[in-house]
């Protein structure tokens, strides 16, 4: 819980200058290509990505208070993370698919160039994201026996994660938005101490400002 105030405390902030001068908002969605970068003690392991999603809504601010076209860009979004794991346990294989959901709020500051009479432009952000993980269901497989634990439960993973992003895209008519970009989680989000797991996630969206 007390992680995720500071959560809460940046999203009402994000909230309550929404009429501010300038600050624009709209909506966005995308296609999550998640995975893991893993180190399990004493376990083979093949991880694999996930598809996934991310949907929610989008700030922009322009900053020209730095140089013109430069800007910052918020988003609260549900995010939809993990990987597929092969591991072996003993002499049998196990199989585990990790579905983690998180809310996740991305704060990046940006720059863009626009052309063709401004009705289209490119664009290039980064920057830090915090997130919390507010549910999910695993699929673990050992032999012929499956179980669907918890993903957040205390032997599995653990629900705050903070990692850093960029994204580069293309704007067009002021309104759309069509864009690629990759996170780095930077904190371990395994329980177990002794292993190592941190997200990464490629997407793949676009975006509609009103």
């Amino acid at each position: 819980m007390k992680k995720f105030l500071p959560l809460l405390s940046v999203s009402l902030l994000l909230a309550s200058v929404v009429s501010a001068q300038g600050l624009r908002y709209g909506v966005t969605g995308a296609m999550n290509a998640s995975n893991f970068a893993m180190e399990l003690n004493d376990l083979s392991f093949n991880p694999d990505m996930r598809i996934g999603f991310r949907a929610g809504f989008r700030v922009e601010m322009p900053a020209p208070f730095i140089y013109d076209g430069f800007y910052f860009d918020g988003e609260l979004l549900l995010s939809s993370k993990g990987a597929k794991i092969d591991t072996t346990v003993g002499e049998q294989s196990a199989d585990s698919t990790v579905r983690p959901y998180y809310l996740e709020l991305p704060i990046h500051i940006g720059y863009r160039y626009d052309f063709g009479g401004g009705n289209v432009g490119i664009f290039g952000s980064f920057g830090p994201y915090v997130a919390m993980g507010l549910f999910g269901t695993d699929k673990v497989t050992v032999g012929s026996t499956s179980t669907k634990p918890d993903t957040f439960s205390d032997e599995r993973l653990k629900r705050f994660d903070f990692g850093l992003g960029l994204r580069a895209g293309v704007a067009m008519f002021d309104h759309y938005r069509i864009f690629v970009g990759y996170d780095w989680g930077l904190i371990n989000i395994a329980q177990d101490s002794d292993n190592k797991v941190n997200n990464r996630n490629f997407y793949v969206g676009a975006s509609y400002m009103f």
